[in-house]
């Protein structure tokens, strides 16, 4: 049994939760395993960081599904350890020019609407250039909110 297994299995024991009814989406990580993403990591298991941004032509032009709420996902390190369950708790498409700060806070990294706009421009961009879209005020965000359940 893999360790996601486990550890997934863990979670319905000891939560009580039925496995018919509580479905596990997968694993994420942050693409950075670096100092970055370990980072990002310490944010989602301390509680400051609550939502994810991607922009919603990468999950098309990738064929992947589009996030939905009460999915759950195992949180893993750069060593592929599980550390903890999230679940998203809402999950919204807005124009990057429409994001509020009290949304973009919740990334749990910048101190103002400017600053993280700046940072997520700068990844939007890269991923635009990647997945062969245009990014501007205007491309669409998938905005992924989402409390962590178990660790």
């Amino acid at each position: 049994m893999s360790k996601i297994s486990e550890y997934w299995d863990k979670f319905l024991a000891e939560s009580k939760q039925d496995p018919d009814e509580v479905g596990f989406s997968g694993e994420l990580y942050f693409e950075d395993r670096g100092v970055t993403g370990m980072t990002q990591l310490a944010l989602v298991l301390s509680g400051q960081k609550t939502a994810l941004f991607y922009p919603y032509e990468s999950f098309i032009i990738n064929h992947e599904p589009l996030p939905l709420s009460d999915e759950m996902y195992i949180v893993e390190d750069r060593n592929d350890e599980p550390k903890c369950i999230v679940q998203l708790t809402d999950v919204n498409v807005i124009p990057f020019g429409e994001i509020s700060w009290e949304l973009a806070r919740r990334s749990g990294e910048d101190e103002n609407l400017e600053q993280w706009r700046e940072r997520q421009r700068a990844f939007f961009e890269e991923e635009a250039d990647i997945c062969g879209f245009d990014f501007n005020d205007g491309t669409r965000i998938i905005c992924e909110i989402f409390s962590v359940v178990y660790r």
